[in-house]
């Protein structure tokens, strides 16, 4: 298991109520509800450096904004502010600190001060920001359990929006994960198909095609496994979007799991059951070359993507 990493010295400054502040005078109302409650939504966002370009580069922040907006919009929040505030705010934040290193930013929105469980309002919102390098399971891969709890259904806390409630289910099937040895877990529905982990999305290769549960089997709509869609077809992947059973795990040739904060991580082992040659798989490998390639700009096809920070 990875070590967690102190990383609050690294942080001087964030942005709070769309102001910038220093790290140690953030906080919010022990009565707030989006503490008590869970009356917050939140956005994860990956900035990557470019030594080429001395450069920081955000990746598909647009796309981030558009869900972030729908989830407010779903939370019914009195008045957030707009797109292009929160968007100041990141960028903002992140050349106070001037991290000239890969960092993770993350972007909260809920509701403040002393309220009630159906309060929408006065809505506060958070900006950090902090160095995140990649993980080497990156590259060794991980293992994966199939948790014994089930997700969370589409008509009872929807999981297509980034909600921190939604993220008590992911905590459970983590610590399942966690108690035994597993690198990550693997949510079913309530009908047995495959939903995702706790924070990403999955990809199995069956006879030479990657299937990804749909976007009704109880995901989070997910930036980073609509990139993977989009980037596949140029280098010639075959991708499906349906149902996943179970068993199809432990058939799969390669898999991995996908998301901001894990990138594209090969999936080495499902319950014990060795997928593949055990290792990551050549198809795997060459969509993450072609992901590392477009998130630090050097790939002009998908330049669109990138929100330069300092020469913007």
């Amino acid at each position: 298991m990875n070590a967690t990493v102190d990383t609050r010295t690294e942080i001087e400054w964030v942005s709070q109520n769309n102001k910038l502040v220093s790290y140690a005078d953030a906080k919010i109302s022990v009565m707030a509800p989006g503490l008590t409650f869970a009356a917050l939504v939140f956005e994860g966002y990956r900035a990557y450096w470019s030594d080429d370009a001395q450069d920081l580069y955000i990746f598909r922040l647009d796309d981030h904004m558009r869900r972030l907006a729908f989830s407010m919009n779903l939370l019914e929040l009195d008045d957030p502010p707009s797109i292009d505030t929160f968007t100041r705010d990141i960028l903002e934040t992140l050349k106070a600190n001037d991290f000239k290193e890969d960092t993770y930013i993350r972007l909260q929105v809920y509701v403040d001060e002393w309220g009630s469980m159906l309060a929408t309002g006065p809505v506060g919102s958070t900006v950090i920001c902090r160095p995140r390098p990649r993980v080497s399971d990156f590259d060794t891969g991980k293992r994966f359990i199939v948790s014994s709890w089930r997700r969370n259904a589409e008509n009872a806390s929807p999981p297509r929006i980034k909600a921190s409630a939604n993220y008590l289910n992911s905590r459970l099937a983590g610590l399942e994960a966690k108690r035994q040895g597993a690198g990550g877990a693997i949510l079913l529905n309530e009908d047995g198909t495959v939903s995702e982990g706790p924070g990403g999305c999955l990809f199995v290769l069956r006879d030479g095609v990657f299937m990804t549960p749909d976007v009704t089997s109880g995901i989070l709509e997910s930036v980073t496994r609509r990139t993977i869609l989009d980037i596949a077809g140029p280098l010639d992947i075959p991708v499906a979007e349906r149902a996943l059973g179970r068993t199809e795990l432990y058939l799969a040739d390669e898999a991995f799991y996908c998301g901001t904060g894990q990138e594209i991580m090969p999936i080495i082992a499902f319950d014990g059951r060795q997928v593949g040659e055990g290792v990551p798989g050549p198809m795997t490998r060459r969509l993450q070359t072609t992901f590392d390639d477009i998130v630090r700009g050097r790939s002009d096809a998908y330049r669109n993507w990138l929100t330069p920070v300092y020469h913007g």
